[in-house]
């Protein structure tokens, strides 16, 4: 009975978060959005969680990047939504005067280097871990076809390949429904189930092998 909740609930998660990504898609995070990128001179050290509070008292509560540039990391790079950047123009007038009034400036808004980026594709943060993934699953497969040969070649492999596919598109499904962001600590996150779900499959495996072993000898 357990089993098959779980089941129900995996095939749930998968098909409701299939629809999502077919009509709504992924949500992508700030920097793979269309954004506007806010470069600021401040000419002294600051905390990114405070330009950050600023930003965001500025241009709303949604996801604020603010990174450090230049080498003595005394220029603030604050990366916002496209659909936060309406009257750009007022918005970077009260964003200066904020800084200012914090960190005792005398920052003017023709100093602010306003850059509106693109949408990115999501399939670029892919590409780093395509040429490694496909290396290691081939080591994988061979292992497993190797180790567990008396399983079933076929069988094994089938077996691995559909907890792969559907560990990984619960995981997908559960991004879509709760709309998490995708950015770089997605795919991390996603090889860490993967490596997760081989680890239990090959000890699930490797049980059985002992068992028909055991059973063999006995005979």
């Amino acid at each position: 009975m357990k089993n098959k909740i779980i089941y129900v609930v995996t095939v749930c998660i998968i098909i409701i978060g299939a629809i999502i990504i077919a009509t709504m898609g992924l949500k992508a995070d700030v920097k793979y959005s269309k954004n506007v990128r806010i470069d600021v001179y401040l000419g002294k050290n600051f905390e990114n969680k405070d330009i950050k509070e600023l930003a965001q008292e500025v241009f709303g509560k949604d996801r604020t990047l603010v990174q450090k540039v230049e080498y003595y990391g005394d220029m603030a790079s604050i990366t916002i939504k496209q659909e936060n950047s309406e009257n750009m123009d007022e918005k970077l007038e009260q964003l200066k005067n904020k800084i200012n009034e914090k960190y005792e400036l005398e920052i003017e808004t023709k100093d602010m280097n306003v850059t509106h980026q693109p949408k990115i594709k999501l399939s670029s943060i892919l590409k780093p871990y395509i040429i490694p993934l496909s290396i290691s699953s081939i080591i994988i497969i061979a292992y497993v076809m190797i180790r567990f040969r008396k399983l079933g070649i076929l069988k094994t492999i089938s077996i691995y390949a559909l907890y792969i596919l559907a560990s990984q598109a619960v995981f997908l499904g559960i991004l879509a429904i709760a709309r998490v962001p995708i950015g770089r600590i997605i795919m991390p996150s996603s090889l860490l189930i993967y490596v997760v779900t081989i680890t239990i499959v090959t000890a699930v495996q490797e049980k059985k092998y002992y068992t028909i072993q055991e059973t063999n000898k006995k005979k």
